[in-house]
C-alpha cells in the first residue's frame, strides 16, 4: 500500500500527484483536510516527470484549488512551506528556503525503461517518504513545486528520512504536464526532458553526488 500526498487543481476535482505514488494502484482514495475519504481514478501520466494527474469520484463543491507561482522567478534563499502526509501523519506542515535552483534529478521513463533527468527544485524543508506529490508553497501561498524525492545516506528507503535535502518538480514544469494530461490523458511534448549533451553532464554530476547520497523516493 502506498502512500503520498496530492494538490487541488481545479474544482472539478482534479488533484496532481507524483507517478510513483500511483503507478500499479489499483484502488484510490483520497483524504481531504476535513477527513472526508474520496475514491479517484488516475485521469494520466507523465513517468518522464514523475507527475500523474488523479480525479475525485462525486467532489465535493467546495474545494479550494492551488495557484501556482511562476518558478522561473524563484531564487535561493526564498522561505517555503511543505505541506503532506510523511509516515502517514496527514497535513504535516515543514517550513525552509529554497537552497538551489535547477538540480539535476533522475527519475524512471517505465515506458522505455530509461533514465530521464529533469530539473528540480532544491528546499531543506522536511519532506519524508510519503510527502511525494505534496505542494510546496511560498511566503504568498502560491505553489511553488510539487515534492518528488528527497536525496539520504540510507541504504533503502524503509530507513531513508530527511537530511534536508529534498527535490520538487518546478510549478511552471507542473502546470504544463497537467494541464496536457487533463485536456489529453497524456503528455504530448516531451521537450521536459532534456538533450543528449546536457543529459549526459547531468548525470555525471548525480553520479558523482550519488556517491555519498541516494535519491529515494
Amino acid at each position: 500500500e502506498a502512500k503520498g500526498s496530492g494538490a487541488i487543481l481545479d474544482k472539478e476535482g482534479h488533484i496532481v500527484t507524483n507517478n510513483h505514488v500511483v503507478s500499479g494502484a489499483k484502488q484510490i482514495q483520497v483524504t481531504l483536510d476535513n477527513g472526508d475519504i474520496y475514491s479517484a481514478k488516475v485521469v494520466g501520466t507523465d513517468s518522464t516527470t514523475d507527475l500523474a494527474v488523479i480525479k475525485l469520484d462525486n467532489p465535493p463543491k467546495d474545494l479550494t484549488p492551488i495557484t501556482f507561482a511562476n518558478s522561473d522567478s524563484l531564487t535561493p534563499g526564498e522561505p517555503i512551506m511543505a505541506i503532506g502526509n510523511p509516515l502517514g501523519y496527514d497535513g504535516t506542515v515543514t517550513t525552509g528556503i529554497v537552497s538551489a535552483l535547477n538540480r539535476p534529478v533522475t527519475v524512471m521513463d517505465e515506458e522505455n525503461n530509461n533514465a530521464i533527468v529533469t530539473n528540480a527544485v532544491q528546499i531543506d524543508a522536511a519532506i519524508n517518504p510519503g510527502n511525494s506529490g505534496g505542494p510546496t508553497f511560498n511566503a504568498a501561498g502560491q505553489v511553488i513545486g510539487i515534492n518528488s524525492s528527497i536525496a539520504s545516506t540510507a541504504s533503502s528507503t524503509q530507513t531513508a528520512g530527511s537530511i534536508g535535502i529534498g527535490f520538487a518538480i518546478p510549478s511552471n514544469l507542473v502546470k504544463r504536464v497537467a494541464n496536457e494530461i487533463i485536456k489529453d490523458g497524456k503528455v504530448i511534448m516531451r521537450d521536459h526532458a532534456w538533450n543528449q549533451p546536457s543529459l549526459q553532464k547531468a548525470v555525471a554530476e548525480c553520479k558523482q553526488r550519488a556517491k555519498d547520497a541516494d535519491i529515494v523516493e
